[in-house]
Formats: C-alpha cells, sequence, structure tokens
C-alpha cells in the first residue's frame, strides 16, 4: 500500500513540473550558518600552517522578483599561524570590529533559476568586503537543468567562468535532491587572474600550479523551488616548484553553508544608493600594491617614504645594513601609494644631494606606476635628470613597470618626443621599450587592439617611402619586440618575394624583417608558417636570408609533415650552407629533452632519417645550427643554449654569429639572453684593405687583420656597418648599435680634440690629490607575483621577491713619479713610476622571499620561505709600477675585519597579522622546535595514513682551515635542522631552518704585516732575489742524504718487477755506491713503480693496428720527400741529448743572470722570511730555460725545478722536479713530430720518476672508470701492458681533413681514428718542415707560426696528371685543349687582384702557367727537367732568385723541385709549378671571392661548375671548356685557334609533340673558321629548343634559356688552320 502511495506521489510531484532551482520566497528569511577556512602549508601533520576563517549567519531574503538581500550576522574573523592541526585559531578581534560596519551592510544581488547576475552595493563597502559576499554567492551558483542529470558547462563564478561539470542524484526515500559539481580551474573560459612579473614567461604543458573546486549540495525540491539545506565547497590549488614526487604545497580552502531557520521579519537594506558593483567574478582591490612579505599601514605615502629614504641614505654608507634589502622594498611599496606630487614634493626636496639622488632614481623604475612613469618622462624633459641617468632608468623602468593602457601612452608620448627624437641612444632605448610595453600589455591581455601599434606602423610607411634605412632598422626591431599579429602586413612590404621595397634594401636589414617575425610565431604560428616556408624554400634569395627564415620556421614548432617537407627540400639543394645549416640544427634538434619541443624532436628524429649520414661530415668552414639542452622532470628544471653560426665564402669570419640562452623551472620557460653580431661590413673592409707593406707581415693572425683596418679607418665601407650587433634579455631586445665609418669618425675626432686631453689631465691630477666615494646601489632582482581568487573570495597570492643592496666605501690615491710634464702626452706615463693606494670595502645584502598565502591590505596569512645574505669584504692595496726600471709590486695591507665576511641563513615561517594588531603579528617556524625526542626504530611501516613529522637533529658544526702564508684562519659555522619524512621528499627536505657563517681570524703565530707579489724583468732581476739559490752537488753530504732516502722508497718497487732486464739493471744501480748514477738514472731513467692490478671487463683484447714512431730527426724517411739537400740538413740536425745539456751545466744561475724573479711573500711582525720565489734563467746558446721556485722560509729547502730545452726543431723536452732540493719526485715531459705510419704525427709523452703517492692513489681509482667514459663517447679501448711510467700522446693526420688520435696509458690504449676535423690542412712532408724554421727557432719562430698558419688556412687547388681537384676538393678530370689558355684562379671581385692562367703547350704538350698580378706578367714553364720563370717577357735566371716585386708584394723563389710565386697582401698565399705537377693556394680572405677550374672557395660542392655567365653546368668538361679564352683571329698571338659557340643539334628531334630545332644552352669548343679540327672528344651539354618553323634564336642570350634535353656534342681539342684563317 505504501508503495502505491509513493508511486502516486511521485506521479503527482512529476505532473506539476518540479523546479529544482533555489528558490527564495519574498515573505521569508532564509538563515544560514556559514563558515569559510582558507588555510596554505605543506600537507603533513605537525608542520605549521597559516591562513583564516571566517564565520557568521547569512541572512537571504526577497525583496522584489529575481532580486535578494544579503546580509551578515555576528561576523568573524580568525587568523591562523601555528603547528596543524593542534593550535587552535585566534581570534582577530580588532579587525572584525573594524571591518563590522561594512560587514553588516546588506547588499542586493540579482537571482534567476539559481544563476546570480549582478550585485548591488553602497560605495561605503569595500571591495575587500564585498568580495568576501562574493564567496556566499558563489554557493548560490547553480545552473540546475531539468532534463539532465550528467551534464558539463562553462559557468561564473568569483574565480571566473569556468569548466564546470554536474551530476544530479534524486534520494526519493528521503525525498531530496543531492547535486554534486566540479570545477576544473585551470580550464577556464576567463580565468580571474592578475600576473606580474610574469609576461615574459612561457607556460609549460607540465604545470607547477592545479587546481579544482567541488561542490556539495542536499536540496529539498517543491513546486516553487528547491530548498538548499546544506552545501559544502572544497577548493584545492596545489603549487609543485618540483616534480610530484619531489613534493607539493597546497592552499585549501573550505566553505559551509548550513540551514538553520526561516524568519518571517525581512531584511532592510540601508538608507543608501546601490550601485551596480559588477557581477559575481572577483574584483581586484588593493592587493596589487600590497607586497606579501610585509604588511605597512600607509597614511602619509610622502611622510613616510622620506623617513625610509633617512634610514637608507644614514645606514649604508661604510658597509650595508643588514635590513637594506627590505627597506628598499619599503619604500618600494610606499612610492606605489605615492601620488606623482607626492613623487614629485620628494624629488624637490632631495635632488641636489647626490646620496639621496642617487636612491630616488634607482628605486623609481621599480615602483611601476603611471605616476613613476610620468616623473621619468617629465624629468627630462624640464632637464632636470641628465641623458646617462635617463637612459639608465629607462631601461629598468621598460622591465618593471607593469603595461596598462595608460602606460603605453606614456611611453609612446615620451619616445615619439622631439627631445628624445633628438638623441640617437635615447630614443633607440624609447622605441625598444615602446614596442616591449605592447608586448607586454598583448600577454595580460590577449585581444589588445591593433590601434596600439598605429604610430609605429604610420612611422614605417613614412621611413619605406623616403627609403631611410636606418629608420627601418629601428622600427622593424621596435615591431619585433611588440610581436602584434597586426605588424605582420607592414613586415612582409620588407620582405623579399613579398614587397617591392625589399629589392632596395640591404641584406641585413632584410634579416632584420624576417626576425621580426620570431615574436609573432610564438603568439601565431599557423600564420608564420606559410610565409616562413615560402622564404626558405625560395632559391633566388641570398642564402643567408633563406637561413634566418628557417630559425623562425623552426620557432614555429613545425609539425612532422612541415619538417618533412623541409628534409626533402635539403635534398634538392645546392647550397651546401643551407644544407649545413638546417641539417645540423635539425640533427641537435633531435636530442632535445625540453617538454616544449618534445613534438618538435620526434619530428626532427624523422627527418634526419630522410637526410644522407654523409652530411655529418661536413667541416665547419660551413654555416651551423646548434642546440643543446639539459632538462630534468624530478626537478621541473632546465637549460638550453642554441647557436647560429652563418657563413659565406670568405670565412674569414663568420657572417652572422646568435647566442641564446633558454631556462626552464617550474613550469615555465623564457629566453634569458640572446646576442647577435654581424660582420659583413667588417669582412668588406678586410677584402678592400690592403695588408702592411713587409711581406712578412702578411703572416700575421686574422685578428691583426682586423686591428689593422680598424686602424685604417679611412678605408672602412661608407654604405654599411663595419660590424653590427644586438642584445635581448628576456626575449627583447634592449639595445643595438652600428659601428660604422661616421663612428668611428667621431671616436677618432674625439680622441684628437683638446678636451680629451684636458679630461686625462684633470683625472691624473685628481687621481693624484685623491679621490674618495661611498656607493649604494639597490636592485630589485625579482618580482614575480601571481594573485588569484579562491571560492572563498579572499585572493590567494603565489609571489617570489629578491632584492639586493651593495654598497662600497672607496679611496684611492696616486703619487706618480717625476711629476708629468706640460703638455700632458699618453706616452709620459710610460716613462714614470706609479704609485696607486686604493682601500674599498664592498658590501651586499640581499633577500629573497618566497610566499604562498592571502595577501590583502587588510589581513596576510601566508607560509614564507625566506632566505638572507650578508657579505663584507675590506681590502687594502698598493701597487707600484717603475716602468723604466721594469719593476711591478703588489701589497696588500692589514685592515679591519669584521665577526664575519658573510652570512646566509634560510628559514620557513607560518605567518599571520593583520592591519589593525601589526604588533600581534604571529610567526611560527614550519618545523617546529623539539627540545627532546625519543628514538625512532630504524625499521619502516608504511600504511595508508598520512606520514607524520619526524624532527631531525639539529646540525652544528664548526670547521676551520688555516692558511700560515697569508696570516689567516677561514672557519665556517653551519646550523641545520628541517623536516625529515618517511618518504624521502626533497622538497621537505628544505623546509627548516639552516645557517651558515664564515669568520677570518688572525692565524697562530706571529702577525703577518702585509703580502707582497712582485716581478721585476730585466738586468735588475739578481738584486731582487732574497734567499739564495743553488742546486746540490752530488757528491755533497747533503746529496748522499738524499740520496739513501730515495733508494728506500725506490727498492720495493724495484724488487716487485725483478723479472724485468729494467728492473734489475736499475737495482744494480741502486746497489751501486755512485750517487751520480743513481740521480742520472732517476732523471733519464724510466723504471715502474706505479701499476694497478684493476682492470676494465669492457675493454677490447685486440689493440688498434700498431704502427712505429719515425723521428724526423733519426730515419731516413725524409729521404723520399724530395727536397732540397739544405731541407735534409735542416731537418737532420740534432743537438746534444739533454741529458748532456743538464750535465754541462746543472744551475744556470751559475753562468748567467735571471730573466726574470718573481716573489711572493708574506712580511711578518718578526722580519723571517716566508713565501716563495721564482728565478726564470735563458740559455740562449742551448735554447734552454731553467726556472726555479722556492720556499723563502730558513728552514725550509723545498724547491721546484722545471728545466725545458729545444733540442731540434722537432723535439722539446723538459723536466720537472720538486720536494726537498728537487730530488723527492721528478717527472720528463717530450714532445715531437714526426711519421706514424705513413701520416705526419706529433708524440708527447709524459714520464715519472717518482711521485706523491695521492697522485698513485687517485690514478688508480680513476684507471677504473675511463674505459666506461671512453667507451660512451665513442673512444676505443684496448687491453695493453704498455709502459708502466709513462703516458704517452699520439696526433696522426692521415689525410687532410681527419686526424687519428692515440693515447697509451700503463694497462690500456685508448684509440680515435678518423676523427674529422674542422677545416683542412696541408700534410705534404715539404710543408711539414717548411711549417719549422731553418735557422734560429728562437728568432723566427714566430714568422714560421705565422706562415704555418695562414698556408693551413687557405684554400688550395691542384692538378696532377690530368685530375684536377678544386678548391672545394672537389675532383674532375680536365681534357685540355692545345695551346689555349684556361682560366685556372681569377679574383673575381670589380678590383681584379690577380689571374691565375694554365695553357697546354701544343708541341711538348707540357703545361704553362702564367699569372698576372699587380703590374707584373709572369709565365712559369718546364724546360727539359728544369722549371723557367719570365717576368713581363724576360727570362729570369734561377741562380738570380729569390725575385722581389719593388712594392714587396710579390716574391718568386725556388721550393723543392719547382717554383713558387707568393702574393698574399694581393690574394694569392702560394703558386707552386714543377714539372709534374702544380698548385694554387688563395689566402682565406679570398674565399667565395675567386672564379675559375678550381672553382670559388666558397664550399659550395653542389654549386662547383659555374661558368663565367653564372650557368650551373652538370658537366665538368664543359665547365672546363667554358674557361677558355677564346681567340679573336687566327692572328691572336696565344696561338690558340678556338672559341666558344653555341652549336645547333645536328639531328631533327620531338619536342612536346612538335618537330624542333635545338641550340646548345653550353659553349662548346669549335675551331676558329677556316681551321680544321686534328682532335676532338664528346661532351654532353644542355640544348634549348623551339619549332622548326619558328624563327631564327639570338645565340648570343642562349645561356638564360631553359634545358629541353641533354646530348652529346663534339668539342675540337686542337686545331690546324689554312691560309684562309684570318
Amino acid at each position: 500500500m505504501k508503495l502505491v502511495v509513493l508511486a502516486l506521489t511521485l506521479a503527482l510531484v512529476a505532473s506539476q513540473h518540479v523546479n529544482l532551482a533555489p528558490e527564495f520566497s519574498t515573505s521569508k528569511t532564509y538563515v544560514y550558518k556559514y563558515e569559510a577556512l582558507l588555510l596554505g602549508g605543506l600537507p603533513v601533520e605537525g608542520l605549521a600552517r597559516a591562513g583564516l576563517k571566517v564565520s557568521s549567519k547569512v541572512l537571504i531574503s526577497a525583496v522584489a522578483e529575481n532580486i535578494l538581500l544579503l546580509k551578515l550576522q555576528d561576523p568573524e574573523i580568525f587568523e591562523y599561524s601555528g603547528v596543524w592541526p593542534k593550535d587552535p585559531f585566534v581570534p582577530a578581534t580588532k579587525l572584525t570590529a573594524a571591518l563590522a560596519s561594512q560587514l553588516l551592510i546588506p547588499i542586493k544581488f540579482e537571482y534567476v533559476n539559481g544563476v546570480v547576475g549582478r550585485v548591488f552595493a553602497p560605495a561605503g563597502v569595500s571591495p575587500t568586503v564585498l568580495n568576501v559576499h562574493r564567496g556566499i554567492l558563489n554557493i548560490l551558483q547553480l545552473n540546475l537543468k531539468k532534463t539532465q542529470n550528467v551534464y558539463e558547462l562553462q559557468e561564473a563564478g568569483a574565480q571566473g567562468v569556468c569548466k564546470t561539470h554536474y551530476l544530479i542524484n534524486e534520494d526519493v526515500k528521503a525525498q531530496r535532491i543531492v547535486v554534486t559539481k566540479s570545477k576544473d580551474l585551470t580550464n577556464c573560459q576567463e580565468r580571474i587572474i592578475k600576473d606580474l612579473g610574469l609576461a615574459y614567461l612561457e607556460t609549460l604543458e607540465a604545470k607547477s600550479l592545479t587546481g579544482a573546486a567541488t561542490y556539495n549540495y542536499i536540496m529539498k525540491p517543491s513546486v516553487t523551488g528547491g530548498l538548499i539545506t546544506e552545501a559544502t565547497v572544497r577548493e584545492l590549488h596545489q603549487v609543485t616548484p618540483v616534480a610530484q614526487m619531489g613534493g607539493v604545497a597546497q592552499m585549501e580552502a573550505k566553505q559551509s553553508l548550513k540551514f538553520l531557520e526561516i524568519e518571517k521579519t525581512p531584511i532592510v537594506p540601508i538608507h543608501a544608493e546601490y550601485l551596480a558593483r559588477g557581477t559575481i567574478l572577483y574584483e581586484f582591490a588593493t592587493e596589487i600594491l600590497q607586497t606579501p612579505i610585509q604588511l605597512l599601514r600607509i597614511h602619509n605615502a610622502q611622510a613616510q617614504a622620506i623617513e625610509i629614504l633617512n634610514h637608507l641614505v644614514a645606514n649604508n654608507v661604510a658597509k650595508v645594513h643588514e635590513d637594506a634589502p627590505l627597506k628598499f622594498i619599503q619604500l618600494i611599496q610606499v612610492l606605489r601609494v605615492a601620488t606623482f606630487e607626492n613623487i614629485e614634493a620628494i624629488w624637490a626636496q632631495f635632488h641636489a644631494r647626490p646620496e639621496y639622488r642617487r636612491w630616488i632614481l634607482d628605486t623609481i623604475p621599480v615602483v611601476g606606476t603611471p605616476a613613476a612613469v610620468k616623473f621619468i618622462k617629465e624629468k627630462f624633459l624640464t632637464g632636470e635628470i641628465s641623458l646617462p641617468e635617463t637612459i639608465q632608468i629607462l631601461v629598468a623602468a621598460v622591465h618593471m613597470v607593469p603595461a596598462d593602457l595608460e602606460v603605453i601612452r606614456i611611453f609612446s608620448s615620451f619616445a615619439l618626443h622631439h627631445k628624445v627624437q633628438e638623441q640617437p641612444v635615447l630614443r633607440e632605448i624609447a622605441m625598444l621599450g615602446y614596442g616591449t610595453m605592447i608586448a607586454k600589455y598583448c600577454a595580460a591581455v590577449p585581444t589588445c587592439p591593433a590601434e596600439l601599434l598605429k604610430p609605429i606602423h604610420d612611422l614605417a610607411a613614412e621611413a619605406i617611402a623616403k627609403a631611410d634605412i636606418a629608420e627601418i632598422t629601428l622600427l622593424l626591431k621596435v615591431l619585433g619586440n611588440a610581436g602584434h599579429p597586426a605588424s605582420l602586413k607592414p613586415i612582409m612590404k620588407l620582405l623579399p618575394g613579398f614587397g617591392s621595397a625589399a629589392a632596395a634594401l640591404p641584406i641585413r636589414v632584410q634579416v632584420d624583417a624576417i626576425l621580426a617575425l620570431r615574436t609573432i610565431a610564438k603568439r601565431e604560428p599557423k600564420m608564420i608558417q606559410p610565409v616562413a616556408l615560402q622564404l626558405f624554400m625560395d632559391k633566388a634569395l641570398h642564402p643567408e636570408l633563406r637561413m634566418v627564415a628557417a630559425v623562425v620556421l623552426f620557432e614555429t614548432r613545425p609539425p612532422v609533415a612541415l619538417v618533412s617537407t623541409i628534409a626533402n627540400v635539403l635534398k634538392k639543394e645546392t647550397s651546401m650552407q643551407i644544407v649545413s645549416f638546417v641539417y645540423s640544427y635539425i640533427k641537435s634538434l633531435t636530442r632535445s629533452t625540453a617538454p616544449d619541443l618534445a613534438s618538435v624532436a620526434a619530428a626532427s628524429n624523422v627527418a634526419i632519417k630522410i637526410l644522407s649520414p654523409k652530411l655529418d661530415k661536413l667541416c665547419f668552414r660551413y654555416s651551423r645550427g646548434l642546440y643543446a639542452d639539459i632538462f630534468r622532470s624530478s626537478a621541473m628544471a632546465g637549460a638550453a643554449g642554441t647557436a647560429f653560426i652563418i657563413n659565406d665564402g670568405a670565412t674569414l669570419l663568420p657572417r652572422t654569429v646568435v647566442a641564446k640562452a633558454r631556462a626552464y623551472l617550474a613550469g615555465a620557460a623564457a629566453d634569458l639572453i640572446e646576442v647577435g653580431v654581424r660582420t659583413e661590413g667588417l669582412q668588406e673592409a678586410l677584402l678592400k684593405t690592403h695588408a702592411l707593406e713587409d711581406l712578412e707581415n702578411d703572416r700575421l693572425t686574422k685578428m691583426q687583420r682586423v686591428m689593422k683596418v680598424l686602424a685604417d679607418w679611412k678605408t672602412l665601407p661608407k654604405t654599411q656597418p663595419l660590424a653590427s650587433g644586438y642584445i635581448k634579455f628576456l626575449g627583447q631586445e634592449i639595445a643595438f648599435a652600428n659601428i660604422d665609418k661616421a663612428l668611428v669618425d667621431r671616436a677618432v675626432q674625439l680622441a684628437q680634440t683638446v678636451d680629451a686631453k684636458t679630461m686625462l689631465k684633470d683625472a691624473l691630477k685628481a687621481l693624484q690629490t685623491g679621490i674618495a666615494a661611498h656607493i649604494a646601489k639597490p636592485l630589485l632582482a625579482a618580482e614575480v607575483r601571481r594573485i588569484f581568487p579562491t571560492a572563498v573570495g579572499v585572493p590567494m597570492e603565489l609571489s617570489l621577491y629578491s632584492a639586493a643592496v651593495a654598497t662600497a666605501a672607496v679611496k684611492v690615491k696616486g703619487i706618480i713619479t717625476p711629476p708629468l710634464p706640460e703638455p700632458l702626452i699618453a706616452a709620459d706615463l710610460l716613462k714614470a713610476d706609479i704609485k696607486l693606494e686604493a682601500e674599498a670595502t664592498p658590501s651586499i645584502a640581499a633577500e629573497t622571499y618566497a610566499v604562498m598565502g592571502v595577501n590583502t591590505a587588510l589581513i596576510q596569512a601566508a607560509v614564507m620561505a625566506r632566505a638572507k645574505a650578508v657579505t663584507v669584504l675590506p681590502a687594502k692595496l698598493q701597487a707600484i709600477a717603475d716602468i723604466p726600471k721594469l719593476n711591478f709590486k703588489i701589497e696588500a695591507l692589514p685592515v679591519p675585519v669584521p665577526e664575519h665576511i658573510a652570512k646566509v641563513r634560510f628559514e620557513t615561517l607560518a605567518i599571520a597579522r593583520n592591519i589593525e594588531d601589526i604588533a600581534a603579528e604571529r610567526i611560527t617556524p614550519m618545523v617546529p622546535v623539539i627540545a627532546a625526542q625519543r628514538s625512532l626504530s630504524s625499521e619502516i611501516i608504511y600504511s595508508d595514513a598520512a606520514p607524520q613529522l619526524r624532527a631531525g637533529t639539529p646540525i652544528h658544526k664548526t670547521f676551520c682551515l688555516p692558511a700560515a702564508l697569508l696570516g689567516l684562519k677561514g672557519c665556517i659555522e653551519l646550523t641545520s635542522s628541517n623536516a625529515a619524512l618517511i618518504k624521502t621528499i626533497p622538497l621537505l627536505n628544505v623546509i627548516g631552518q639552516h645557517s651558515a657563517q664564515i669568520a677570518v681570524r688572525p692565524a697562530d703565530g706571529p702577525a703577518i704585516e702585509r703580502l707582497e707579489v712582485e716581478v721585476q724583468v730585466g738586468p735588475k732581476a739578481a738584486e731582487k732575489i732574497l734567499k739564495e739559490i743553488n742546486i746540490i752537488d752530488e757528491e755533497s753530504p747533503e746529496a748522499r742524504a738524499i740520496i739513501e732516502q730515495l733508494k728506500k722508497m725506490l727498492e720495493p718497487a724495484l724488487k716487485a718487477s725483478s723479472s724485468s732486464s729494467s728492473s734489475s739493471s736499475r737495482a744494480s744501480q741502486l746497489s751501486s755506491s755512485s750517487s751520480s748514477s743513481l740521480i742520472s738514472s732517476a732523471w733519464f731513467g724510466s723504471s715502474s713503480i706505479l701499476s694497478s692490478s684493476s682492470s676494465s671487463s669492457r675493454m677490447e683484447k685486440v689493440a688498434p693496428k700498431q704502427y712505429p714512431f719515425k723521428k724526423y730527426h733519426k730515419d731516413q724517411y725524409l729521404n723520399s720527400a724530395q727536397l732540397t739537400s739544405a731541407q735534409l740538413r735542416s731537418s737532420a740536425s740534432q743537438r746534444a741529448s739533454f741529458e748532456a745539456i743538464y750535465k754541462e751545466n746543472k744551475f744556470l744561475g751559475n753562468a748567467v743572470t735571471p730573466v726574470v724573479v718573481a716573489i711572493f711573500r708574506a712580511v711578518r711582525a718578526d722580519h723571517k722570511l716566508l713565501g716563495y720565489q721564482a728565478a726564470a734563467y735563458l740559455d740562449k746558446a742551448n735554447w734552454r730555460l731553467q726556472t726555479i721556485i722556492s720556499a723563502l722560509a730558513e728552514t725550509d729547502n723545498w724547491k721546484m725545478c722545471a728545466d725545458g730545452v729545444i733540442l731540434s726543431k722537432f723535439k722539446v723536452m723538459s723536466k720537472i722536479a720538486w720536494g726537498k732540493e728537487c730530488t723527492e719526485y721528478a717527472t720528463i715531459l717530450k714532445a715531437e713530430a714526426g711519421i706514424f705510419g705513413a701520416a705526419p704525427a706529433a708524440r708527447v709523452e709524459l714520464e715519472w720518476i717518482t711521485i706523491p703517492a695521492i697522485v698513485t692513489t687517485y690514478a688508480t681509482k680513476l684507471n677504473k672508470y675511463i674505459p666506461g667514459v671512453a667507451l660512451m663517447a665513442g673512444i676505443s679501448v684496448a687491453k695493453a701492458k704498455n709502459s708502466e711510467k709513462q703516458i704517452e700522446l699520439t696526433v696522426a693526420i692521415p689525410t687532410e681533413k681527419s686526424v687519428d688520435i692515440i693515447a697509451k696509458l700503463p694497462l690500456m690504449t685508448l684509440s680515435k681514428l678518423a676523427l674529422p676535423l674542422p677545416f683542412a690542412v696541408p700534410i705534404s712532408r715539404e710543408a711539414i718542415i717548411r711549417a719549422f724554421p731553418e735557422d734560429n727557432i728562437l728568432d723566427n719562430m714566430q714568422s714560421e707560426i705565422f706562415f704555418f698558419f695562414t698556408f693551413f688556412t687557405s684554400a688550395q687547388c691542384s692538378m696532377e696528371r690530368n685530375m684536377l681537384t678544386t678548391f672545394n676538393n672537389r675532383r674532375y678530370k680536365n681534357e685540355m685543349p692545345n695551346s689555349c689558355y684556361q682560366v685556372l684562379a681569377q679574383d673575381c671581385t670589380n678590383e681584379l687582384k690577380f689571374s691565375v692562367l694554365l695553357k697546354k703547350d701544343q708541341l711538348t704538350e707540357q703545361n704553362h702557367i702564367n699569372v698576372k698580378i699587380a703590374d707584373l706578367d709572369v709565365d712559369l714553364y718546364p724546360t727539359g727537367s728544369d722549371v723557367l720563370v719570365k717576368i713581363n717577357g724576360m727570362e729570369v735566371p734561377v741562380s738570380s732568385l729569390p725575385y722581389r716585386h719593388a712594392s714587396g708584394s710579390v716574391q718568386i723563389r725556388q721550393k723543392a723541385q719547382g717554383l713558387a710565386l707568393h702574393a698574399p697582401k694581393l690574394g694569392l698565399q702560394e703558386v707552386y709549378f714543377s714539372k709534374d705537377q702544380w698548385r694554387v693556394n688563395v689566402v682565406d680572405w679570398m674565399r667565395g671571392q675567386v672564379c675559375g677550374l678550381c672553382g670559388k672557395a666558397d664550399g659550395e660542392t653542389r654549386q662547383e661548375y659555374s661558368t663565367p655567365s653564372g650557368y650551373q653546368t652538370e658537366s665538368p668538361v664543359s665547365f672546363a671548356h667554358s674557361w677558355v679564352l677564346s681567340a679573336e683571329s687566327c692572328r691572336d698571338s696565344t696561338e690558340c685557334r678556338m672559341k666558344l659557340e653555341s652549336v645547333k643539334l645536328e639531328k631533327q628531334i620531338n619536342v612536346n609533340g612538335q618537330d624542333s630545332k635545338c641550340y646548345s644552352v653550353e659553349p662548346v669548343l669549335r675551331c676558329l673558321p677556316g681551321c680544321l679540327p686534328l682532335k676532338t672528344m664528346p661532351v654532353t651539354v644542355g640544348y634549348h629548343c623551339l619549332p622548326i618553323e619558328s624563327s631564327s634564336l639570338d645565340l648570343d642570350s642562349i645561356n638564360e634559356k631553359s634545358v629541353d634535353l641533354r646530348e652529346t656534342a663534339e668539342a675540337h681539342m686542337a686545331c690546324q688552320c689554312n691560309a684562309r684563317c684570318a
């Protein structure tokens, strides 16, 4: 029966259409009990937390249809700072009383079908109090659907409009409805949030901040609407500074609303106007101006700012005050509340006082309010702050000021003001800052209007119309900073292929235009991808533009399909610079572990499989894109570095270099810094600047060439900057500079003016009078804040603050003897004795705060991590430079030292405070102090319960380290206590208190008066020796005592290895009574005492192929090198052995005076010597250098003796001994050149006689790890029994582009074969011999090294028989026509500095070379077995060589079996010609500037076969023939009877369905009219075809036509002419 009644009831209810939406009748007042809790900390019981609680009765009644009143009754506010959960909440009585008048005012709100609409309140209700009401309204927000029980929607709430999931259950028995809704606070259509200092950060997918809220309702349904009987809310925000497993911090909000009763008394609104105050969405109040690390009651901003300013100035003079960073933050906070008039009044009061002025100007930029920005603008325009001051504060303001429309307006008016326009540097910074402000604003407001950029777009249009290159460059950088999509159209006008204006712009401006797309690419990648791809694929563009386009393309994070498209383009690309650049970048991206590049790394791995692995072998002359990163997901942190090196043919300097550093932390990423440099103009200057007059000076290094150009400033190019560079900070360009001729002119003029000399004179006078300064510099290094509301209506904040203040009291005084003459010349300083006294006390105080919790102007409740560091390092120095006497001395004088020179403290706290009772601030350490602790079992029991706190025992340790030589003792005191948990969690191990203090105290013993470092160079060096230097005689009693000790040390090792004959002989030596033989064996033997039994199973059993190392000075190997007898005698010359030279004069001090003496000593109060002295002796006759370092103490006979001798041009040897009288330990180092197998090689040997035991101990341990590390690095490891007391390193060069490295250790051999080199090296034997000096090593070493360097870096072309190797190492067979010159290599610039021609003589069929250079016409040709030379038609006997041109720019001399022409000043490093071969070397700065049979030397091997017309042929034969110098007629003096012409295909062919006639696009060698071919050869050329009935084709422009087919043509190689030939 009951079931029937229930069924009927439900049917009746259903027929009445139950309304689930909450309903509040007009005649009733609904009374609820409300409680809200907000708590922050770590989710571990026993740790301290901070929070607040609000409790009240809530009265709700309807006053009109859809209009409700809400009133709080008996509200109370509680604070919490204590150990959770045992400590209670504390009532904030004073705050509750202060806010009662606002809390008790009823508010109105619209409420329709459970949805909260507009909110109304009187003006007297503050936004903070109204937000508390919104927290209650947030509970009443219910979007209930009648037809669905499970659904989701975007729902408005206090936190924003977020994704909300509803679940409705009907409990029929209890006659109630249970509603559950959950909000994903990370998935919001409109999230209420305020970020400060985060504009430059990119959020990664792995978010460090997550949040969600769950709502549970119990409702009673009715026909008119439901009644909420109970509602509970739980909102959780989780912060993971490291990965989840590393620990989390939580902020939890709870609300409960319980129905109590219904009253019939209605709520009466107050008599005031109810204003519309928004909706349920949270409204930000003054929390933006309130720093979370302190709570200030600001009642008079101007007076309070002056008070803080006085404190900072007064307490940071001699040294920094420990609280200076906190006071600096207080000053910032007060000035943020101040008005523009307040700031002006402070400035008016203090701007004339330098110490106050500096503090104000350093603070204003970080205040960051519109008033502060307006202050900067107004004070510059009125001239109250100087240009340098304005630049400094403007750079800081750009990055510290939060952007809004008012700030952007001020920046715009400032940047465009005519006074700013007159200052180029200031205008540049202001304009770039204008773009940065727009970028920051658009990062916070994605819908930022394009009108913000209208002034920039208008200026860009005007600059393009005027072709103002400098203005276009600046505006492109401004648009690049702004990164707004609306800028794409103006930028595209300057892109090649998109805008007509681009064609007239220099390449560097086009590059800037492409780079301006990068910031837009991060915001709108789909918009930029097609533009960048089109630029990359346009082969008509300069390679640099295409490479930059590739960089932009990868900034868009391209998908796998697009990356694969790029790879396929590279397979057909002809520019090896582009191929190398993009391939190397893709290859480096495959190794990326950064989360934001995961998809790109995967796509790159696919693309790399499409491309050929041979591209890995491209040398470093090609452009490179490099990327490397390291990311640890466990720490959610990492770093990345990117480098782009763009080269071209002339690789003296890279064309462009860009380097960028990126950081990852806590789920965010940022580009920290980027630096870019262009050297295009510098290269042009180097190409057009003549070298020094002396031929030897052409062998100077590249840097010397650069300095020469800078000195010879008149030759700099006028059309473009010499060099340019830019710097970006946090992804925004902050400055750029162009070094051009105008700038150099101004610098030279400034240096030559009277003002510059006066400035130098005044500075020296001030220095002699004495300079005293007190410097204080504050810095707000970080202010990062994220503020967002909670369900309670109270904001939560996550913030990071870091501030520092540095001070220094500096005193400097100089004494110059004799006084400088008038007028002053800078060179006079080199003749003076200069004494400089300096005293400084630098000190730094820094504080960093990380805060999580509630931060409002009324109450703060948060957990805080605070780190504080203070350091003071006083110093007093005296420097003396007696330049005429070559004496230099530095003295460190004693100064008062504070108790601690450095203090660091870190602590974590839970803090609660309110503005009405700041004195009652409650601070609780997060790890409670535990006086006594019971012992805990080591057994760990796991359970489902939350982990409980186990406080670690506090650690207190002190470490001291004496430094007797310095007279000091350093001590560090460590204190640490943390929270140790059952589970090891890194974050919780940091929680607690940690401190470190460093103290420096006088050491025990006599006081140290000062420390001295003195260096004496030259003939007076011997006078500075403080302690006599002696090397003991082997027969002296002291030597015999030391030898007995050496025997005891060596005998155990010798006995252990007595099986070897060498050990036996060494033992017999020890048994001998001859001390001389013992010492000799110790220095020059090779006995073994260091060994290790450990070995690695990962070693190979088979050693790599071994070859004997043949020394140049011993073997007959060099005889086959076909060198001259003089070279052979020089190479075979061998001086006396090292042992013989050493025995001849063991101590050079007995024969010569030291060339330099250096002394480091401590001057003691008892005047005893303490320290070390070093003396260097030079024996020029034997090429020997000896250095003796000895202790100065009277009883200390420790010495270090180092001897080095150049034994020959191929061998250097040195020995180092140390210990008592240099006899305890000894090592020998040898370096020599020779042949390894068939390859030139060098070998370095390190042999030890005796070494300290600690070295052998660590070497044995290290030996275990070497095989594993080597194998990881791709190095082969082989087990071997090498010399037990020797390490040998051999480096061989088997080919011009590879190197073999073999290292022999006692128990293993490591090898890395065929390691590619970044550039080709000449490895011919005569080149190696020539690289070394032939006569006096010391005199010629520098010039020979310079020659060797230039020879290595030059580009070489050669030919043996008919096989020609180009500058780019491309080989092909050169079929030469008879008697016709071919262009081998020539300068293809407008200057045409040289031309090298080659021809084959028709009679002898031998090669002749002709070189046209300067005013010379040089012929090199063979005659019999000799090679002769003609200069301007006159034969020069070989006996008259070497020949040197009058200008010194050209030299011709004998070399090996031929002749060599040198003209490096004019671009030709060497032209060598012999009977069997020839080669041409051009200097490195001519790369890419030459042409001919040898190619362009630009590394573009895929474009090697370029004909004079620029046409790229596929046939090497056709290419070689195209460089033949055609004859004009049979009367041509060259005896060439051929010319190049287009030929018609002899057969008729059908092309595209039409009968066609075809003509060769590539010219073919043919005999002149009237001549008959004696020799022919087939050549494959391209033909262009046209219909047979079409008119004849203009053959002069045939090379511009397309190739329709390739066919064989007949080329004439030798001709015979008859009389009809004219």
